[in-house]
């Protein structure tokens, strides 16, 4: 995979996280700058928008694995290369920087492409989180990424953060990295008890609250709004033990749309298989048979509820997720019975 060596000839680079950012990105870029700390290029980290990073297993994450990253609204003058991890230019939950004539734009991502064209761009669909890409990439081109024991950990992190858990994990891919990164270090499981702030908390206990629940069809609804992707699986493993629940689809939002998380204890429907149904044509699902997981894209989700006749103004969100899960079940019986 050539597309790192193609960024040695930039100078001065600039590795750009997503607004707010969680893990995932943090590892993203703190992987491509060891690359280029290698390669003696001058590199630093940086995100934008107005929150900065308050999370103590982020902060925890900082401090262990030794990573130096920024808040700023202004790139530094002679930067002539912004790489963005973990998210597309022209994204909304990327910091629009002011960029001078002649810095360049490159991307690795691995959400479903919305950006225009860039020969600089490299999105992987196929991997669960942007770490596994880096990993991926770091390895091709010679990097020891099993030797930097730092490194490790933050790669593991990111994916166990993007993967709610690890309960959702189920690319070929990330579950490589998995394996290869795999460490039982004291740090990760700090990391991992110190991931839910007291917010986070009330939050879950308000998706609690709001659920909605089917007893003709045995499934129940979790809007995780605003919650850690971490807790995804969590809450979801809380409702399928409500006894009129067969199924259970939990979400979040995420970097321009939503991740969904299944469960189901009914063997007649795979969690895989309803993941799948549920994000054709608007995201991408998969899993296994009693754990899924999934990710919509807000622009396509509003496009399929246009069609049904609603303008966005008045799509309410979460009437849109019963009524993709009722298609899906739908959908799931029909192929069933052909």
């Amino acid at each position: 995979m050539e597309f790192l060596s193609r960024l040695l000839k930039y100078q001065k680079v600039c590795i750009q996280c997503h607004n707010n950012p969680d893990a995932d990105t943090i590892a993203s870029a703190y992987g491509v700058s060891r690359y280029f700390e290698d390669h003696h290029i001058d590199v630093s980290i940086v995100y934008g928008g107005k929150d900065i990073i308050k999370k103590g297993d982020l902060k925890y994450m900082l401090s262990v694995c030794d990573i130096h990253i920024h808040h700023t609204l202004k790139l530094p003058e002679d930067t002539d290369l912004l790489l963005i991890v973990d998210g597309q230019h022209g994204e909304g939950n990327i910091y629009p920087y002011e960029l001078k004539k002649g810095t360049d734009v490159a991307v690795i991502d691995h959400h479903i492409p919305v950006m225009e064209p860039n020969p600089l761009a490299f999105i992987d669909q196929n991997c669960q989180s942007c770490s596994t890409i880096i990993w991926r990439m770091l390895r091709e081109n010679g990097y020891d990424v099993r030797a930097d024991k730092k490194l490790r950990i933050a790669f593991m992190y990111g994916l166990y953060t993007d993967t709610a858990s690890f309960v959702d994990l189920h690319k070929e891919d990330d579950v490589a990295m998995k394996n290869d990164v795999d460490c039982e270090d004291a740090e990760i499981e700090r990391m991992k008890k110190s991931a839910m702030t007291v917010a986070e908390l009330m939050m879950a206990a308000d998706a609690l609250q709001n659920f909605y629940a089917s007893i003709e069809r045995g499934y129940i609804i979790v809007p995780a709004m605003k919650c850690e992707q971490a807790m995804l699986g969590v809450l979801g493993d809380m409702a399928i033990q409500v006894n009129i629940a067969r199924l259970c689809l939990a979400f979040t939002t995420t970097n321009g749309g939503y991740r969904i998380s299944i469960r189901s204890c009914d063997p007649k429907y795979p969690a895989n298989v309803l993941a799948s149904i549920f994000c054709e044509g608007i995201g991408q699902g998969g899993g296994h048979p009693t754990k899924a997981g999934g990710v919509v894209m807000h622009e396509m989700l509003m496009k399929q509820c246009a069609k049904e006749g609603a303008s966005e103004e008045q799509v309410d969100i979460m009437q849109a997720f019963i009524d993709r899960f009722e298609y899906t079940l739908d959908r799931f019986a029909l192929i069933e019975n052909a």
